[in-house]
């Protein structure tokens, strides 16, 4: 356990995709003090990490926070419980994620500034995405939009059915893109947080690990904080709790709150700050009453298979001996759908290397009942299902209409939070699903991929009796099989100060509260059109730059 002395300059309350850079970033100055909590272990002591073919193992374990959703009442109809694995480790969900590194569209971040959040657009967000980034992937090294001198390295890796994916959407009428260059509608390759040795670039391993050699920075894990302290609408310290009891340390400067769209609007609720009714029905005091937890947002995403004609050669069992990863390529595409109001892409196809299971183990899930198979042997969680001769689709919302919520259980903080993602409520996000289905097995029948003798496996349900691409069968597919992709944002909206639903300012200061900012993916006004991790990895590096201009300030 490392030495805590009774204060620090700056506390970091997280130590994930945001949290573990913001620590690292802010110790490159020698005169300031800097401590790191964790309420999970080190990744060093869970060496799975690093190999990623081992993410999916590593949900309901020891170093995810085992959350479960409240029951669905419009989605989620197969599945007993909503599992939502989140990061309790060093380095967060990048340390037990799936590794995709999307930073999604321009337009994201553009909206965002159009919305009052100076400094956020995409152009002005672009530095803090190649300061981040060590490119080793061959197609897009030497371009404007990469960098080769960043802590963490991402790479891609091809192949003829990845290769023909994406010929099949250029002869669909799309452009091959760079989907980390901004203007991501189209296909492309899929780069991933992947070094050339084969192992996961985590946050830790790349930004926290290193950062440790600097005798100003503490990091504890094992420690869960409790609470932020408050007198007079400033912090003056931070609460947390180890195996040996409660704990507190002083902060001289800045708590910085880094716990992820779940656990950073449970911290603050248990310090005062959210709605005020809330608070009061759980016996909290409210210090400043703040729309934290609401707007909480989610892709949602449904898996379909795809055969391939035996003797292809995709090799792959060489992931499974390896411990790489399969995703090789990905599309970006709008449906048309008039209730988008944005120039965005609304759906995201990632194309994975074989028939990927979907079952209780690779999607935390439990069935209630063995009827609720979508495909034949769709729970077949094996190494062997993997070596299947095929592929897999995963259709992602980029941007759901239905809006959740996080609020507290109780007033104790080990107690887990509310989580309400209100999925597939809005008409739309059924909608968008359909269209994506389809649009994908447009992909399957394109001549790129005539040669593989494609054969996209229907969806099943309960004694359904509807033509199986009719809306109607599609829809009570969706309900029943589609699920979270693990991206939940929001909960702790980043907008003007004037906004009524800002709880953080452009700054990412808590509103009314001084020394406390919110530095994580829970800041997004709106989830973007990709992948998370990045995005969140960006916001440490424009987090930790923003608290050191407030410090000279």
């Amino acid at each position: 356990m490392a030495t805590v002395t009774s204060s620090y300059d700056y506390v970091v309350c997280g130590s994930g995709s945001a949290g573990g850079v913001v620590a690292a970033r802010l110790s490159e100055d020698d005169n300031i003090s800097v401590l790191l909590l964790e309420a999970g272990p080190s990744d060093l002591d869970w060496p799975s990490t690093h190999i990623p073919a081992k993410a999916a193992s590593l949900q309901r374990t020891d170093i995810d926070w085992n959350y479960k959703c409240e029951p669905q009442v419009n989605g989620y109809k197969a599945l007993e419980a909503c599992f939502w694995p989140r990061g309790k480790v060093l380095g967060g969900c990048s340390s037990n994620n799936f590794m995709c590194f999307t930073r999604c569209s321009s337009v994201d971040y553009d909206s965002w500034a159009q919305a009052g959040c100076t400094g956020w657009s995409w152009k002005e967000l672009l530095p803090y995405f190649l300061k981040t980034e060590n490119c080793k992937c061959p197609k897009l090294v030497g371009s404007k939009f990469h960098n080769t001198g960043g802590p963490l390295t991402i790479k891609h890796r091809g192949n003829q059915l990845s290769d023909a994916f994406i010929d099949a959407g250029v002869e669909l009428g799309f452009k091959q893109v760079d989907v980390n260059s901004g203007d991501i509608i189209g296909f492309g390759d899929f780069p991933m947080t992947i070094d050339e040795d084969g192992k996961r670039t985590s946050v830790a391993r790349t930004y926290i690990h290193p950062a440790m050699e600097r005798s100003n920075l503490t990091v504890l894990c094992n420690a869960v904080v409790t609470k932020v302290n408050i007198e007079d609408k400033k912090v003056v310290g931070v609460s947390f709790r180890t195996k040996e009891g409660d704990k507190f340390v002083k902060v001289n400067k800045e708590a910085i709150v880094s716990g992820g769209a779940v656990n950073s609007p449970q911290i603050l609720m248990l310090s005062g700050i959210g709605p005020k009714e809330h608070l009061r029905e759980i016996g909290i005091d409210c210090i400043a009453d703040l729309p934290v937890g609401k707007n909480l947002q989610d892709h949602l995403n449904m898996i379909v298979k795809v055969s391939v004609k035996e003797g292809t050669e995709i090799h792959t069992d060489e992931y499974c001996a390896t411990g790489t990863n399969p995703k090789e390529g990905v599309a970006f595409f709008k449906t048309g759908l008039e209730e988008l109001k944005t120039e965005a892409p609304d759906i995201q196809i990632v194309h994975l290397l074989g028939e990927i299971p979907s079952g209780p183990v690779t999607s935390a899930h439990v069935y209630k009942d063995p009827k609720f198979f979508p495909l034949e042997n769709y729970d077949n969680t094996s190494e062997e299902r993997m070596r299947k001769i095929g592929f897999s689709l995963f259709i992602c919302l980029l941007h759901p209409k239905s809006i959740g919520e996080v609020k507290l259980r109780s007033n104790d903080p080990l107690d887990p939070p509310i989580i309400n993602p209100n999925y597939l409520d809005d008409p739309y996000d059924v909608k968008a699903l359909i269209e994506g289905i389809r649009f994908a097995k447009r992909v399957t029948e394109t001549k790129a991929m005539a040669s593989f003798e494609c054969k996209f496996h229907c969806m099943k349900i309960p004694d359904g009796t509807h033509d199986e691409w009719s809306g109607e069968h599609l829809e009570q597919v969706i309900r029943h099989y589609a699920r979270t992709v693990y991206h939940p944002t929001s909960t702790c909206k980043m907008a003007a100060t004037e906004d009524k639903t800002a709880v953080v300012d452009p700054q990412l200061r808590v509103l009314g509260i001084q020394g406390l900012r919110v530095v994580d993916a829970s800041i997004m006004p709106n989830v973007p059109s990709g992948n998370t991790n990045a995005p969140a990895i960006m916001i440490g590096e424009k987090g930790a730059d923003l608290i050191k201009i407030g410090r000279q300030e």
